[in-house]
């Protein structure tokens, strides 16, 4: 992983890895089904940001997208089949990101942040509407906010 982050524990650098996949899970659950569609669409942008993304933030997504298909199976095996739970259970963990935020660079901590709510956005159309347009579900609506996120970009 990232240089910048050999100060950060074991679980800390695996809850930056693996945040995009608990926006995606807690996004695309949020109406209580993870479809086909959304599930693609998950690995789809993982793979996208390994090249779409600045540098720090693109080597990321490469090392998420090495294994993102078997990570993502697994995540959704392993969360609460009821969606109040897993919306809890996720929430939580991406509100981990916060402490983080403020031990690793500002403006990773900013690119991670907007890179979430972005991919957040994604996640949400991609099932439904006419070309994503009405695709969002109103569960999905307050939770694309990721509102357990804290902007770092506000504290400075």
């Amino acid at each position: 992983m990232l240089n910048q982050f050999t100060s950060l524990s074991q679980a800390e650098k695996d809850l930056i890895l693996h945040a995009p996949l608990y926006v995606s899970v807690l996004i695309a659950g949020a109406d209580g089904n993870i479809n086909t569609d959304e599930k693609n669409r998950i690995l789809e942008l993982i793979h996208t940001k390994t090249f779409s993304e600045r540098y720090e933030l693109r080597e990321l997504y490469k090392e998420l997208d090495h294994d993102a298909a078997a990570e993502l199976r697994q995540l959704i095996a392993t969360v609460p089949n009821n969606t109040e739970e897993r919306n809890a259970l996720l929430s939580d963990k991406i509100a981990g990101l916060n402490k983080i935020f403020t031990k690793v660079d500002h403006a990773f901590a900013v690119q991670l942040y907007n890179s979430l709510k972005e991919f957040a956005s994604y996640v949400a159309t991609a099932d439904g509407g006419w070309w994503g347009i009405g695709a969002v579900t109103a569960a999905e609506k307050d939770l694309i906010k990721l509102p357990m996120l804290e902007n770092p970009a506000a504290q400075d």
